[in-house]
């Protein structure tokens, strides 16, 4: 690889094997938790310098794509490493984490995509997604309704890996079965009424306030993979959510 003559399309060199790396990544070369080659060998399969893989790997660690060590190598992001993006918490007035049990309930369809699902996964009109309907409890007590929308090209079958795995994080299971590695989320607040439903759900009066939360879920090439609506009753709870 040599450093290309600059112009309209000019990627800096260090940038253009950022790419090539991430590309290896996707492609399941190195998984998530798995150690890089070092700089060295990556320089010398690249025919750079080690100081342009250096800035390479220093960028993707800025991403949280990578993770390093001192004296044991650069790693793939994984959630042992980076859990921060993919797990919200909820927690109790003085701040400890209350954890969500098993579903109280759990359902899921597949069909063609909606117009809002089209453009917040960037999917064709005749694109098939899954849909899927959790009411999640604490202490027993219903506090949480999601409602998760999923490209089921990609994740064939996630809906029932999802089921046999209740309390795994949909997140870890696109990692570990279907090599997607999520790196980023937006997210919208905003505060709601319970409805009909809402309320028949979680056993609350129907207008009681809950809090919304909207999210859309990125995967390491760009594509957005996941949308999430969740409702969640903040009596005597608050939603935590840390951005780093």
């Amino acid at each position: 690889m040599s450093e290309p003559s600059q112009g309209l399309g000019f990627h800096p060199l260090y940038l253009q094997v950022k790419e090539l790396l991430i590309q290896r990544v996707l492609s399941g070369d190195w998984k998530p938790g798995e150690v890089l080659p070092s700089e060295t060998k990556l320089a010398a399969e690249y025919q750079v310098s080690q100081g342009t893989v250096r800035k390479a790997i220093e960028e993707m660690a800025a991403d949280r794509l990578v993770v390093r060590y001192q004296g044991k190598g650069t790693y793939v992001a994984a959630r042992g490493f980076n859990s921060s993006l993919h797990f919200f918490s909820m927690v109790t007035a003085d701040d400890h984490i209350a954890a969500a049990g098993k579903p109280l309930q759990f359902d899921w369809s597949e069909c063609p995509a909606n117009e809002r699902e089209q453009r917040e996964l960037h999917l064709a009109r005749d694109e098939l997604v899954y849909r899927i309907y959790r009411v999640r409890p604490v202490d027993d007590r219903p506090v949480l309704i999601e409602r998760i929308g999923l490209p089921s090209a990609r994740f064939p079958g996630l809906p029932e890996s999802m089921r046999n795995s209740a309390r795994m994080n949909a997140y870890l299971i696109m990692e570990k079965e279907y090599n997607t590695l999520v790196v980023r989320a937006d997210e919208w607040l905003d505060a709601v009424n319970a409805s009909e439903d809402d309320a028949a759900q979680l056993g609350i009066a129907e207008g009681t306030a809950l809090l919304r939360i909207h999210r859309i879920s990125y995967a390491l090439d760009g594509a957005p993979v996941e949308r999430r609506s969740m409702r969640f009753l903040t009596q005597d709870l608050r939603y935590r959510n840390t951005i780093r």
